[in-house]
């Protein structure tokens, strides 16, 4: 199979150069467009892989944020992270060392936080229960999950944080 190139055509020299300039940044143009469609879609696809919502009670603002901490805390502590919100009863999937893991049924009021192996050591397995205890369960009860989920994801950044700034674990 032979690659055939089009021709350039011009009245000039000059007129030729302009054209093969401006057929350039054309094919230039429309690279560009595709690989930031590509990133757009990935992006989507990212963000809806990662929150899970039996319930489709979780709005596109609140999964737009629940994919953003994800995304940070990947970005910054190299961490995967998983919100599940299940119509009835759920088991929690198997996780690797390096995942982080919410997991809740507003219907059976089940909550479970599950840090990855490091972030359990640094943190404490008693901050994962505080924050099903005094922030999930309450507010599964009185049915504003959605904006706990959150307050809850933005505490755990806030901990992660102040680790990172030498803080202690334990505030």
């Amino acid at each position: 199979m032979k690659l055939s190139i089009p021709r350039v055509h011009g009245a000039t020299p000059r007129e030729k150069l302009l054209r093969s300039l401006a057929l350039v940044l054309v094919f230039a143009a429309v690279v560009w467009g595709f690989m930031k469609n590509n990133e757009r879609v990935i992006e989507v696809l990212n963000r809806d892989s990662a929150v899970y919502d039996e319930t489709k009670t979780l709005d596109k603002e609140q999964r737009k944020f629940i994919a953003s901490f994800m995304r940070a805390l990947k970005d910054e502590y190299g961490l995967a992270s998983q919100v599940q919100v299940f119509g009835g009863e759920f088991v929690v999937p198997d996780l690797d060392a390096k995942t982080l893991y919410i997991g809740l049924s507003p219907v059976t009021g089940e909550v479970r936080i599950v840090f990855p192996t490091l972030m359990r050591q640094a943190l404490g397995e008693e901050f994962a229960e505080k924050l099903a205890t005094e922030h999930l369960q309450p507010a599964l009860r009185e049915g504003d999950w959605p904006q706990e989920i959150e307050i809850v994801l933005a505490l755990i950044y806030k901990k992660l944080e102040n680790l990172d700034k030498g803080g202690n674990a334990g505030e």
